[in-house]
């Protein structure tokens, strides 16, 4: 009976612990899968992990690992992201993109933010040129057409510039004919204001609540003892 109380039930009370505590971290990641736009991916999955109890230390917990912790806080806790904050630029917040750009997790494919500076940076430059091109001719008495952006433009592509439209800061895609509206491509913020959408401790006390615990409980007994008696 000593051996029976000194080690078959803490492993047993600890693998009951354990059960539960996977359990939950199972249902969280199937809310995660519901209700993440897009899904969770991967490396966000990898972060959602299980603290286990064991003999000697009865408590178990299920938590997320630092790195994802820092993103996942805003949709747990809600709360402001601001410039520097993990998800931002050390400049502002990016708080949307155009629909083409995305991937099929809602979020901007790889590469998409720094092709399209870099495309707006490259053209910036070369309207510069031109213009002082224009100011040349003009002062001169030529015509100015040569140096145009229509004319330069051997690509036909619209142009893309970052400014800000209608109070909204971002890059934006010049119209392809005079009169044509303005596309965003991506949008940024000083700051983004987040509400907690993440139920982490309601769906953790639903798993429990769901659970068997006295069929888990009975199955731990049952290992505990074949392994005490060498089973």
């Amino acid at each position: 009976m000593k051996k029976i109380e000194k080690e078959a039930l803490p492993q047993a009370q600890a693998g009951f612990l354990n059960g539960i505590a996977f359990g939950a971290r199972r249902g969280l990641l199937a809310y995660a899968d519901k209700n993440i736009k897009g899904g969770p991916n991967p490396w966000t999955k990898k972060g959602f992990v299980v603290d286990k109890a064991t003999p000697q230390n009865l408590e178990a917990s299920v938590s997320i690992r630092p790195e994802q912790a820092r993103y996942m806080t805003y949709l747990i806790n809600g709360g402001v992201r601001r410039a520097g904050d993990p998800g931002a630029s050390k400049y502002d917040v990016r708080v949307d993109s155009s629909e083409e750009s995305k991937n099929k997790l809602g979020n901007a494919t790889k590469g998409y933010l720094g092709r399209i500076a870099r495309q707006a940076r490259a053209e910036k430059a070369k309207r510069a040129k031109l213009t002082a091109k224009r100011d040349k001719l003009r002062a001169s008495g030529k015509p100015t057409a040569p140096a145009g952006w229509k004319a330069a433009n051997t690509s036909g592509k619209p142009g893309i510039f970052f400014g800000e439209v209608s109070g909204k800061k971002g890059y934006w895609q010049r119209p392809q004919a005079r009169n044509g509206k303005l596309k965003m491509l991506v949008r940024f913020s000083d700051d983004a204001t987040y509400k907690p959408s993440f139920r982490w401790d309601d769906t953790i006390s639903a798993s429990v609540k769901d659970s068997d615990l006295a069929k888990l409980y009975q199955a731990e007994i049952t290992r505990a003892l074949r392994k005490l008696n060498g089973g």
